[in-house]
């Protein structure tokens, strides 16, 4: 299975309608469970990195794989 991507929904401070997605891929989370729980830190450390956005909301989401024949 590859990494957990945990994607965020975030709003400008300044102009709170205007939304993007930003995602995150998370190397060391094997689980949608531990995705949930141990998610916090990780968008802690992300609101830290980037004051002028909120996080409006999030989710965990597994990895896409191609389909075959």
């Amino acid at each position: 299975m590859g990494p957990i991507t945990l994607v965020l929904t975030v709003c400008l401070v300044s102009a709170p309608d205007r939304c993007r997605e930003e995602t995150l891929q998370l190397q060391d989370i094997a689980s949608l469970t531990q995705c949930m729980f141990q998610s916090v830190m990780y968008i802690a450390a992300w609101s830290q990195e980037h004051p002028a956005l909120r996080v409006k909301k999030w989710r965990c989401k597994l990895p896409d794989f191609g389909r075959g024949i």
